[in-house]
């Protein structure tokens, strides 16, 4: 799971120092102008087959960087309806979904993001 945080101009997705371990990743910064989108959709299977890096335990644990023909994506859930889906440009990643702390509500986070964007920040 990971904490998301809004600063003027980039959202921060803090992840646990577990799913950092599982992810053989670090906490993200993705600056508003390269957010193409966000929702919060069930996260479709499909998405997180392929190549990857990091831990793919459906129903347990997604966590990393994975690659399949929708490009480079990076995931940190386990359960897919908690998720937020960036979309992106200009970024590593296309996509960056995580699942968002116990104590944030997934729709809440992407109705103030999506403000934010609107905005132009």
């Amino acid at each position: 799971m990971a904490r998301v945080r809004d600063d003027h101009d980039a959202v921060f997705i803090e992840l646990s120092w577990p799913d950092k371990v599982l992810a053989l990743s670090g906490s993200l910064r993705i600056p508003y102008a390269h957010i193409a989108g966000i929702h919060t959709d069930p996260v479709p299977r499909t998405w997180y087959r392929g190549m990857r890096i990091g831990t793919n335990l459906p129903g347990i644990k997604v966590a990393g960087t994975f690659v399949n023909s929708e490009g480079i994506m990076f995931y940190d859930f386990r359960d897919p309806n908690r998720c937020l889906t960036f979309i992106l440009t200009h970024e590593r990643y296309t996509k960056v979904v995580v699942e968002v702390d116990p104590e944030q509500d997934p729709n809440g986070l992407c109705l103030a993001i999506r403000k934010r964007l609107l905005t132009k920040f």
